[in-house]
């Protein structure tokens, strides 16, 4: 089951009105990882972009341990705004991976979304950061459940296992 995309725009009151789905996950990414995002029917997975094989291979794994993904992308950087929105409206799900790019770096406003939200959350990034610049450091990390850095496109994949854990965590310890 491919994931489902969400509209880049939502209503952050989403996460108070729709009941909860505890078994869904939230993908989402920030600036620049929209870039080839969209294929043709019928293409074979050689032929995919990696932006491509990390969706179908996280919907894949993420089927597989009985979860249902949902994701978005924006790369709008007024204030982070679209992507506090989907925060927001993550609280009806039962978990979230974030991938910020380089709003991890600065944005004090993700960070608060993050920490008011309180849907574990598990923040990924493809590269290294910490074997770049010195400031390339994650402002989110203190409010994440994990944070998986440098793994390459697997990455997701890990944090799907753990938000599965977590799921079952929060699962096990609502009466």
């Amino acid at each position: 089951m491919p994931c489902t995309w969400l509209p880049e725009i939502v209503n952050p009151r989403d996460g108070f009105v729709n009941s909860k789905q505890q078994d869904t996950v939230l993908l989402l990414r920030g600036p620049g990882h929209n870039i080839m995002s969209e294929r043709p029917d019928n293409v074979k997975e050689e032929d995919l972009t990696p932006n491509q094989l990390i969706e179908d291979r996280a919907a894949k794994t993420a089927e597989s341990m009985g979860l249902k993904l949902v994701a978005a992308q924006s790369n709008v950087e007024v204030l982070s705004g679209y992507l506090i929105n989907h925060l927001h409206a993550a609280r009806q799900y039962g978990a979230i991976i974030f991938s910020p790019g380089a709003y991890c770096h600065y944005s004090y406003a993700l960070y608060d979304a993050l920490k008011v939200v309180k849907t574990p959350c598990i923040e990924v990034h493809i590269g290294n950061m910490y074997a770049a610049e010195d400031f390339r450091k994650s402002v989110l990390a203190p409010v994440t459940a994990g944070i998986i850095v440098g793994c390459g496109p697997i990455g997701y994949e890990m944090a799907l296992l753990r938000a599965k854990e977590l799921i079952e965590q929060n699962k096990s310890a609502t009466p």
